[in-house]
């Protein structure tokens, strides 16, 4: 789950932004995505429609490597 105030991506067609980078401000129960986004100038918020846009973390995902025999909770 991305949360509030994430490092975020950001790809809809109508603004233009393709892995644009910015901010995740909250998620509207509108259908909306309020994001910060970046410009040249900083940043400005913006909503986006939920529909025709995707937002990617920035960062990726710690991968924690499972071991063979080891059960997880075990002690």
């Amino acid at each position: 789950m991305i949360e509030r105030e994430a490092s975020i991506r950001i790809y809809n067609e109508l603004l233009g932004a393709k892995g644009s980078k910015g901010k995740l401000v909250r998620v509207a129960s509108e259908g909306f995505f309020e994001v910060a986004i970046d410009y040249q100038d900083g940043p400005h918020t913006t909503l986006l429609p939920i529909a025709s846009t995707v937002i990617v973390a920035a960062e990726p995902e710690v991968v924690v490597a499972e071991l063979d025999g080891v059960e997880r909770g075990a002690i």
